[in-house]
């Protein structure tokens, strides 16, 4: 339901009452004497790295990315934009205090901001040469009967011997065989990002609430029919783990969120909140003792306007400090990392794709694909390896081939279809070198979901896939789910 203007204005007003008083006088900062360099430095650094204007072609900047911006500096058409939302998200928006009530900033200065990214921001970017690729061999390609097409959830469970497939329109989650047939099929009231198995609670299932960007909390986290913990803000992956040392698993939960989100920890058996970012953007996390100290730290991918690799060093008694380890600029689209130790040093590094491009700057990116930080020991991460994938969502490392270094595999949600690179597989070589293959059929389609593990049980890493497009089936014949069955041992 959408209200009138005046109908939001009204609502506005009282909201703004409630929160703030009965005061609605309006201050308005005096125009600075500092160039538009100097202010885009000063309050774009304030929430993250700051964005150079070259990274974006000008239209992106001047028609999607800095409108938005305006509206976190008091500037802007604050009350259109309100009307894209119902009633009940709108209120949630404003008492979420993202949006100032009174001005950060002289409207001159504003524009200051918008003729220095105007005048220094290319017209478009130039792109990557198209690189070529061998044809997969070492895996063959099952497509898997599934009555979707958006798939959600693509899971290998060593634990039950199952694969599981989350479908969004229809809200289901199918379990499957190691031989592909269809065990059973459960409807559920929103689509299900993630299934654990509780050592107290038995299975335990994330269902995201609204799956497009939204910031209403309507996910939740149940065992068999009974909900847990409800209310989370777009929930998108859980971890558990025993963080207050009662020996009871608890769940590290990552509220994606929108404009507003976290990343939480729940008490197993309480299920109290411990917010440990209280940012949107929590993307996925692991449980490892980064430190080497004995007690088992929290690495989280946060990426949202805050794009960054961070540590939450456990402190013990369900206690951490957080520290963020790297750092990316707002529109570099990080999508996903792995913590492994992949030059076999004895420390942890990243593996890490970026890749979103359905926000603000809808645009090919030279700068997304897979990389790979090495840990140098002082705190720092150094980039090794970078291969350009335009829409890179997600990378797997694993040894798929059995010969003890660590293999690759990515795919993309916004590939460019000229470069068949939606699935890339990145055979390992010495020294943090790959041969990259790509698989005919798979490569050249979008791919959301990808999970490792021993599909059909024959002692070797298989690779799942689904895919979340409507228009996948008409246009090209392909499942939404396909299982690449590892060769190895055959």
């Amino acid at each position: 339901m959408r209200y009138s203007l005046i109908g939001l204005l009204f609502i506005w007003v009282i909201g703004y009452s409630c929160r703030k008083g009965s005061s609605s006088e309006i201050s308005t900062p005096e125009e600075s004497n500092l160039s538009g360099e100097e202010l885009a430095k000063i309050h774009c650094s304030g929430c993250h790295i700051f964005p150079d204007p070259k990274s974006l072609p000008k239209a992106i900047w001047l028609n999607g990315v800095l409108p938005k911006m305006a509206l976190r500096l008091g500037q802007g058409e604050f009350m259109l934009e309100m009307m894209n939302f119902s009633n009940e998200e709108m209120m949630a928006i404003m008492n979420s205090g993202v949006y100032p009530q009174n001005p950060v900033m002289a409207k001159a200065d504003w524009e200051k901001i918008l003729k220095y990214y105007g005048e220094n921001a290319p017209d478009s970017l130039i792109q990557n040469e198209i690189l070529s690729t061998k044809e997969l061999l070492g895996f063959s390609l099952k497509e898997q009967e599934i009555d979707a097409n958006e798939i959600v959830l693509t899971q290998f469970d060593s634990t039950k011997n199952q694969t599981f497939i989350g479908t969004s329109i229809k809200s289901t989650v199918y379990s499957l065989s190691s031989n592909g047939n269809l065990i059973d099929s459960i409807k559920t009231k929103s689509p299900v990002v993630d299934i654990k198995y509780h050592k107290n609670l038995g299975k335990v299932t994330l269902e995201v609430g609204i799956l497009n960007p939204s910031d209403l909390s309507e996910g939740r986290l149940l065992a068999g029919n009974k909900v847990l913990i409800d209310k989370l803000h777009r929930p998108v992956h859980m971890v558990l783990a025993d963080l207050n040392g009662d020996n009871y698993e608890d769940f590290i939960i990552s509220n994606f969120g929108n404009l507003t989100g976290n990343l939480t920890w729940y008490d197993g058996k309480t299920f109290k909140g411990n917010i440990l970012n209280n940012e949107p953007g929590a993307r996925v996390v692991y449980q490892v003792d980064f430190d080497k100290d004995g007690k088992k730290d929290i690495l989280a991918l946060m990426t949202q306007g805050r794009e960054a690799i961070v540590l939450f060093r456990n402190t013990g008694n369900g206690e951490f400090e957080m520290k963020t380890l790297m750092s990316f600029p707002s529109y570099f689209g990080s999508s996903y990392f792995e913590v492994k130790d992949l030059d076999f040093d004895g420390d942890l590094d990243f593996v890490y794709t970026n890749g979103d491009n359905a926000d603000l700057s809808i645009t090919k990116k030279p700068f997304h694909g897979v990389r790979i930080y090495l840990n140098e020991r002082n705190g720092e991460f150094k980039e090794k390896y970078f291969y350009p994938i335009n829409g890179a969502s997600k990378v797997i490392a694993e040894d798929f081939d059995n010969d003890k270094d660590f293999d690759l595999a990515v795919i993309s949600f916004f590939p460019d279809t000229k470069r068949n690179e939606a699935f890339l597989y990145f055979e390992g070589q010495a020294n943090l070198k790959f041969e990259v293959s790509s698989k005919k059929k798979v490569s050249s389609h979008k791919w959301l979901t990808m999970d490792a593990g021993d599909f059909d049980k024959d002692g070797d890493k298989d690779i799942i896939l689904g895919a979340f497009n409507r228009e996948l089936r008409k246009k090209a014949g392909v499942k939404s789910v396909v299982i690449l069955e590892n060769l190895l041992m055959k």
